[in-house]
C-alpha cells in the first residue's frame, strides 16, 4: 500500500507539471501568433520588409557571418559576472513583506502608459551596445541592423497583458487559497530576477509566514500533518504573488473577486481574451488573415483551458481517503511491531537497533515522500515553482 501510494503520488506530481507546461505553451502560442498576424496589418506597411517571392532572381550566395564572436575567455567572464550578480541579488535584494505591493492599488491604470516617456533622452547608440531590460521592450529591428526605439502598439500591450493575466489567475487558483480571498497579483518588471525555485532562498520575512522559529516544533507538526492550515497557507501564498505584464487595475481585481470559484475566474479571463481577439479582428488589427486561420487561436485558448482543468483535477481532487488512511495505519503498525521482530530474530542488541532504525526509516520515508508529492501545488516546500513559471512566461 505504501509503495503504491508513492507511485500514484509521483504520477500526480508529473501529471500536474505536464499540464501546467502544456497550458502555458498553448497560451504562449496564441500570443506569438497574434503578434505575427498584427504585424501584417496595414498599419505596418511603411516598415514591412519585401516578400522574398517578389524577387525570385536574387540569389544569396554568401553565408551569414558574425563580426563579434564570443571567445572562451569572454564566455568565462560572462558566467562569472552572472554568478556574482545572482549571489548579490540573493543576499542584498531579498524580497521582504514590506516591499510587496498591494495588488488592488492601481498597479495598472485604466489608461495606457506611454512607455517612450520613461526612456532617457534620445541618443545615438552604437548598434553593438548592450540594452537595458526596459529598452529591450521598446526596440524594433531595422533592416540596416540597427536599433530603433519604438513603443509597442496598443494592440500588443493589451494582448500581452490579457494573456499574462489569464496565466497568472489560472496558476494562482491552483494553490488552493481560502475561497473569497483576493488573488495575489502585482506588476511584472521586465528584466527582473526570477523568483527563487528553492523556498530556502526566500527572505526570512516570507518564510516566517509558513515556518515556526522552532525547527523541532516544525518537524513534529509536519510529521502529524498539522503544519499546513488554510489560513497560514493563504498568507504564505500572498507573500509570493504572481506578476502580470502591465499590472492589474482595481476594476480587474473587483471583477475577479465577483467571479465565484476558481473555474469562474479563469473563465472570465478567457472571455476577455477571446473578446479581444474577435473585436480586433473585426477592426482590422490582424491584417487580412482569414477567419478560419484566426479561429485556431480560439481553439488554442480552449486547449489551454482543457489543460488547466487537468491540473485543477490534481489540485482539487485529493488522494483517496481510505487508501491514505490504510497506508498511515500500516506505517504506525510497522513502527510498533518491527522493533519487536528485529529484537526477536537478532542476537545482538546493537545490530537489532541498527536494522530496526533503517527499516522503519525506509517505510516512513517512502510514506512521507508520497504525501508530499500528492498535491504538487500546495505542499510547500516541495510544490511546483508556479511564480517562476509565470515570470518566464511573461518574459517570453
Amino acid at each position: 500500500l505504501i509503495t503504491f501510494r508513492a507511485n500514484l503520488g509521483y504520477n500526480r506530481y508529473w501529471e500536474a507539471a505536464t499540464a501546467v507546461h502544456q497550458m502555458l505553451s498553448k497560451w504562449l502560442d496564441v500570443s506569438i501568433q497574434l503578434a505575427g498576424f498584427h504585424r501584417q496589418s496595414s498599419k505596418y506597411d511603411g516598415i514591412r520588409p519585401p516578400a522574398f517571392g517578389d524577387h525570385p532572381n536574387i540569389n544569396l550566395s554568401c553565408a551569414r557571418t558574425r563580426k563579434n564572436i564570443t571567445t572562451p575567455e569572454q564566455l568565462e567572464e560572462q558566467v562569472t559576472n552572472l554568478s556574482e550578480r545572482s549571489l548579490f541579488s540573493h543576499h542584498a535584494k531579498s524580497l521582504t513583506l514590506a516591499s510587496i505591493p498591494v495588488p488592488s492599488i492601481n498597479a495598472r491604470a485604466h489608461g495606457y502608459r506611454d512607455y517612450s516617456s520613461t526612456l532617457s533622452s534620445p541618443q545615438k547608440q552604437d548598434s553593438n551596445s548592450p540594452l537595458s531590460a526596459l529598452e529591450r521592450l521598446h526596440v524594433t529591428v531595422k533592416l540596416d541592423g540597427g536599433n530603433k526605439e519604438k513603443c509597442p502598439s496598443l494592440f500588443l500591450q493589451e494582448c500581452s497583458h490579457l494573456m499574462s493575466l489569464m496565466a497568472a489567475v489560472a496558476m494562482s487558483t491552483l494553490r488552493n487559497d481560502v475561497e473569497g480571498c483576493e488573488t495575489p497579483l502585482i506588476q511584472h518588471v521586465p528584466g527582473s530576477s526570477w523568483p527563487p525555485v528553492d523556498p530556502d532562498q526566500l527572505s526570512p520575512e516570507i518564510r516566517k509566514q509558513f515556518n515556526e522559529e522552532n525547527s523541532v516544533l516544525n518537524t513534529i507538526r509536519a510529521f502529524f500533518g498539522y503544519s499546513r492550515n488554510a489560513t497560514v497557507h493563504t498568507l504564505y501564498n500572498a507573500a509570493r504573488p504572481f506578476k502580470v505584464l502591465g499590472g492589474v487595475s482595481d476594476a480587474e481585481i473587483q471583477l475577479l473577486q465577483n467571479a465565484r470559484g476558481p473555474c469562474a475566474k479563469v473563465a472570465l479571463c478567457s472571455l476577455w481574451m477571446q473578446e479581444f481577439i474577435s473585436r480586433e479582428y473585426l477592426g482590422g488589427s490582424v491584417g487580412d488573415v482569414n477567419a478560419a486561420i484566426l479561429s485556431r487561436l480560439i481553439q488554442e485558448i480552449s486547449d489551454g483551458m482543457l489543460l488547466y482543468n487537468q491540473a485543477r483535477k490534481v489540485a482539487y481532487v485529493p488522494f483517496p481517503f481510505p487508501h491514505a488512511q490504510m497506508a498511515s495505519i500500516f506505517t504506525i503498525i510497522i513502527m510498533v511491531f518491527v522493533p519487536v521482530i528485529m529484537f526477536s530474530f537478532a542476537n545482538e542488541l546493537v545490530f537489532a537497533c541498527f536494522l530496526n532504525f533503517f527499516t522503519v526509516l525506509c517505510f516512513e520515508g517512502v510514506h512521507q515522500v508520497a504525501r508530499e508529492l500528492e498535491n504538487p501545488f500546495k505542499n510547500v516546500p516541495n510544490d511546483l515553482p508556479l511564480t517562476t513559471f509565470q515570470a518566464q512566461f511573461n518574459e517570453a
